[in-house]
């Protein structure tokens, strides 16, 4: 089982995730608008529920940056026995993790008590918002109730080993089972992510983050 999921899967993950959304961005082409292709948008829910987007967006986005750039530095560090690293990987990831799963939170909050955006919902903003809320979830468990530590050396030298095209399972034998199905369920996510609408996760350098401002105006005009 270690060497589907700690070999094949992470490969398997690797192609899918690149091979996915170049796919996709290549498939939707010749449908871009003026605006860009909104087959790879998040479709825009600010005009509902505008008082409470703001801290969902901002929590969730720089949650996730805050993760990304504390996991790098945290593998790294544990691969070459760099303790300050590891230990910026765990404290400013807690803090990330905390500010992502209140953004997520947050948004699927949003889209269960606002009718509007309740009926615009489909149920891949609800698997997305699934898959975000159970890894956020695992990885907070495992540091903060459980505070397993010490296993950025055996996941940062398994992680070289894939890189390196000489995969090797057995580094993770002796990492705790919550640590696994973190990794598990993430891989599973990044297999995801091209089939959704986190898609525009990768929108550099397609036309939709040059896009034109949707712009939201009151019009008083209209009156019931």
């Amino acid at each position: 089982m270690d060497n589907f999921l700690f070999v094949a899967l992470p490969y398997l993950a690797i192609v899918m995730f690149f091979g996915g959304t170049i796919y996709r961005a290549l498939r939707g082409h010749w449908v871009w608008s003026a605006r860009g292709d909104y087959q790879w948008t998040t479709r825009s829910t600010g005009f509902f529920g505008r008082a409470s987007i703001g801290p969902a967006v901002l929590s969730l986005h720089w949650g996730i940056i805050i993760l990304f750039v504390a996991h790098i530095v945290g593998f790294v560090g544990g691969a070459y026995n760099l303790p300050g690293w590891v230990d910026f990987f765990r404290w400013v990831g807690l803090f990330g993790g905390v500010l992502f799963l209140y953004g997520v939170l947050w948004a699927l909050i949003r889209r269960i008590y606002i009718p509007q955006l309740r009926a615009m919902s489909n149920a891949d903003d609800y698997i997305s918002l699934g898959f975000l809320l159970i890894v956020v979830g695992l990885g907070l468990y495992q540091s903060a109730v459980q505070q397993i530590f010490g296993i950025s050396s055996p996941v940062g030298l398994w992680l070289g080993s894939i890189l390196k095209l000489q995969p090797d399972a057995q580094l993770m034998a002796g990492v705790p089972f919550i640590s696994k199905l973190h990794i598990t369920i993430a891989l599973l996510f990044f297999i995801y992510i091209p089939f959704s609408k986190l898609v525009h996760v990768a929108s550099y350098p397609f036309n939709y983050i040059v896009r034109p401002f949707i712009s939201m105006r009151t019009y008083r005009g209209l009156k019931n």
